[in-house]
């Protein structure tokens, strides 16, 4: 017996034959399609983010580059005002009619919070190197090496070397060949120049900070309105308890250094009175001192935000113009 499909039944054989072949057949290419698609937005998506990470590198970058300049700028500039405020300090402290207890003058304080402070001291109340040596007393040298803990010999030895330091110079002309009274033509330039003696090396082994005693500016004459104690008792020979009365005196009855209640000697006979020296006595030392200072050394400090610049003359204010021996800028 043969089966014989029927016209309904061949129909459907091939809607369902055409359905099958389109969903297996022409179906790859659609979703080849689709999955390039999707390639292509994922692709773009990347090139976005790279290009956003890019971008904010050079953002960075160039925030960190302004900020770098407008830091070094703010520094300048702060170093800049700092350095004027030093500069204004200073232009009160060379004023020969200001002292230091014109603190009103010398402490300021500005709108912008910066300020300045300046402290005025005599380059007259340390020991003129050259003048000592030049006037040939040695003795003061070994006793105030002495004082500091050096061997007496030791001391004569180092006081020796510094005038022979002076006589090997070429352009030294000493006007005698003894050492302990050599009229010395050359001079030390500079405290710090001592040091090259290699005789003197003990003492600055014993006393560190041997240069704050001495100085080669000014006349040699130590400021009795000004030295303390120990240089006074040096000089003239009194005991470190008279100087001691001497200097307390002159403080004032606050005994505070620089106020309005403080007391100067106004003549030499007065300083001879108040140290209990006779006339002979008095007039062995009087070339040594003197009731002002000849030279006088100026520290003003600028300060603002962390800031500091300071400068640091040595002058003679009573001089018109204003004579400057020494600037220093720190």
């Amino acid at each position: 017996m043969c089966f014989v499909p029927t016209k309904t039944e061949v129909s459907k054989a091939s809607s369902l034959c055409f359905l099958s072949t389109e969903q297996s057949g022409d179906a790859s290419p659609t979703r080849r399609g689709a999955f390039f698609r999707r390639s292509s937005r994922g692709s773009a998506l990347l090139l976005v983010l790279f290009a956003i990470l890019l971008l904010t590198g050079l953002v960075t970058a160039t925030v960190g580059f302004v900020k770098s300049d407008i830091d070094e700028y703010g520094a300048l500039n702060k170093e800049f005002r700092a350095q004027q405020l030093a500069e204004s300090g200073l232009a009160f402290g060379i004023d020969p009619q200001v002292a230091n207890q014109d603190q009103s003058l010398l402490q300021q304080e500005m709108p912008d919070g910066g300020r300045f402070h300046v402290l005025i001291s005599s380059e007259s109340t340390k020991l003129n190197i050259n003048f000592i040596l030049q006037n040939g007393r040695n003795d003061l040298l070994e006793t105030l090496f002495v004082q500091w803990g050096v061997d007496p010999k030791v001391a004569q030895t180092a006081v020796e070397g510094l005038i022979k330091y002076l006589s090997n110079s070429s352009s030294s002309q000493p006007v005698s060949t003894n050492a302990t009274d050599t009229k010395l033509v050359t001079q030390f330039g500079s405290v710090a120049e001592m040091s090259l003696v290699p005789e003197f090396a003990p003492v600055m082994k014993k006393q560190p900070d041997w240069m704050n005693f001495f100085t080669i500016w000014g006349d040699g004459k130590i400021d009795v309105n000004e030295a303390d104690a120990a240089t006074i008792a040096l000089i003239t020979g009194v005991s470190l308890a008279t100087a001691d009365v001497f200097v307390k005196y002159r403080w004032g009855p606050d005994g505070i250094p620089y106020t309005l209640d403080d007391r100067i000697y106004n003549s030499l006979d007065e300083v001879r009175a108040a140290l209990g020296m006779s006339p002979e006595q008095f007039q062995l030392v009087q070339d040594f001192l003197s009731l002002t200072s000849a030279v006088d050394r100026i520290e003003s400090t600028g300060i603002i935000a962390g800031y500091e610049k300071q400068i640091v003359v040595v002058t003679s204010r009573g001089t018109i113009p204003i004579t400057y021996f020494s600037w220093q800028e720190k």
